[in-house]
Parts: C-alpha cells; sequence; structure tokens
C-alpha cells in the first residue's frame, strides 16, 4: 500500500506588506471581537487589569504580580529549587530559578541563587551578571558580594575582588555572618599569598 503523501505546512517567517484599508478592516475585526469577549466584564475590572497591564510596561511590577502567582506559590518554588541545588542537580535547580527570575526580577535572592548555580557549573561569566543584578537589587547582599569577589580573585581581577570582600566585611563589623567572614578568609589568603611573593 503507497504511503499517503504528508501535506506540507508553511509557516510564513517575518511581516508581510498589506494594503492599508485591508489592515484597517483586521484591526476593527481584532477590536470588534475585543469587545464582544468582554463585554459582560464590569468597567472596573477593565480598569484594574489596564492599570496592571500599565504598570509591568512601566517596570512596576513583574510576570507574577502581573498574572496573579501568589507569594506562596513562589516560595514553594524557590524551596523546591534550592533543595535541588543542596544535592547538587544544578540544571534542574537552574531551570527553577530561571523561571523564578522571569517571575520576580526585582526578587535579588533569585538571581543570587541563579549565580551560586551557575558558579557550580563553572559558568563564571553569567553567574558574575546574575550576583550583579542582585546587589543592584540589594546593595547588602553579602552572599552574591562574596562569591563575586571570589570570582574575580579566582581570575587575577584583583581589584575588582577586594571590592567585593572589603564591602562584605564593612557589612558585618560584629564578624558574625558566614559569608562576611569567607570574605574575610579570601582577604587574608589573598595577603598571605602578597606577602610570601614579596619575601622570596
Amino acid at each position: 500500500m503507497a504511503e499517503k503523501k504528508k501535506k506540507k505546512i508553511e509557516y510564513p517567517i517575518g511581516l508581510t506588506d498589506i494594503p492599508a484599508d485591508e489592515a484597517k478592516n483586521q484591526m476593527d475585526e481584532f477590536f470588534s471581537h475585543l469587545e464582544k469577549e468582554y463585554k459582560d466584564v464590569p468597567e472596573e475590572e477593565l480598569k484594574r487589569g489596564a492599570r496592571k497591564i500599565q504598570d509591568y510596561l512601566e517596570g512596576k511590577i513583574g510576570w507574577a504580580e502581573l498574572f496573579n502567582f501568589k507569594p506562596e506559590m513562589l516560595f514553594h518554588m524557590a524551596e523546591f529549587g534550592y533543595t535541588q541545588f543542596q544535592v547538587g542537580r544544578y540544571e534542574d535547580a537552574e531551570r527553577i530559578f530561571k523561571v523564578l527570575t522571569v517571575l520576580d526580577w526585582n526578587n535579588h535572592y533569585y538571581h543570587s541563587m541563579m549565580g551560586s548555580i551557575l558558579q557550580r557549573q563553572k559558568r563564571y561569566g553569567e553567574a558574575i551578571a546574575e550576583y550583579s543584578q542582585a546587589i543592584e537589587l540589594y546593595k547588602e547582599d553579602m552572599v552574591s558580594l562574596t562569591h563575586r569577589g571570589e570570582i574575580y580573585l579566582q581570575h587575577g581581577l584583583v581589584k575588582e575582588a577586594k571590592v567585593d570582600l572589603e564591602r562584605a566585611v564593612k557589612l558585618d563589623p560584629a564578624g558574625d555572618n558566614r559569608w562576611a567572614n569567607r570574605a574575610r578568609m579570601l582577604l587574608a589568603q589573598w595577603g598571605k599569598q602578597q606577602k610570601e611573593k614579596v619575601e622570596s
């Protein structure tokens, strides 16, 4: 029995020129459809929706607020992602935190976690970008400052490393924070190496 020939489907790419009157007709049809679709929606609800879209376009809110994701949902996602990170499932953790950074771009913790995940995978440039975003959102993020400083130090960018590590130390004068203490240790190690170089 002869095999049926599959119909080839063409997917046009890009924009096609159409006459102005046809474009107007298509837009009129689109808005007419919208009016029918939302004719029973109370005006106040439409205004509230329009305000949310405007806030999103102006960068005041993220996808999570736009689409009414509850904070608990995001918290549970982050908790699950962190568990994946702890057990070394970095690709799974990355997928979760990548979604979280899209849903709530202004959350410094999500970017800091993405930085940690990428750093563990030795994707240092991407990790620095995520740590930088976290620090931009929260200037006192000692985790991101310490990790970014460590990456800079590993790659010989001593000036940048010292700025980050010293900032982390300065944010913890009592010496209680484990990340600031790691920054202290990294600075001490670097200082010791410099001293040994001078003496040899």
